[in-house]
């Protein structure tokens, strides 16, 4: 599977502000709210996650991946898009500000691992991230 099959450009929103690590959770997760792709509990629990685990989401600097146990509420496979031009704290020093969440969501374990390995490939390439957070268009990306 592509990135391509996950992301779209109604799920992604650029260049944002958010005042705090769970506004910009929950902007990206509103992106697949106002899609139909999953319901707000999923949202909720993004969120939970992260209070209840701390910054883990935070998975290296710049980037992090918002995601939450599937319980019914997600309806399609997706990832929503959110970057933030100055930058997010989530209180992981070695990796904050964050730049860009992904709210990561799946129906099942396998599914999400799917989703979570089509998304490494794309972060795992330095320039990928870079030019992700400079875009201002869904087109600059590069997905």
């Amino acid at each position: 599977m592509a990135l391509t099959d996950y992301v779209s450009e109604a799920c992604t929103a650029l260049q944002q502000e958010a005042g705090s690590w769970e506004e910009a959770v929950r902007l990206a997760g509103g992106l697949l709210e106002r899609q139909g792709h999953i319901d707000p509990s999923y949202t909720e629990a993004m969120v939970n996650m992260v209070k209840e685990l701390g910054p883990y989401i935070v998975i290296m600097p710049g980037v992090a991946l918002a995601h939450a146990r599937p319980e019914n509420n997600v309806m399609q496979n997706s990832i929503g898009v959110a970057t933030f031009r100055g930058g997010v704290s989530f209180g992981n020093e070695p990796n904050d500000p964050v730049y860009a969440v992904f709210a990561i969501a799946a129906r099942s374990d396998e599914e999400h691992l799917k989703l979570f390995r089509t998304l490494a490939k794309f972060i795992a390439e330095e320039e990928n991230v870079e030019r992700l957070k400079q875009a201002r268009a869904f087109s600059e990306i590069g997905f």
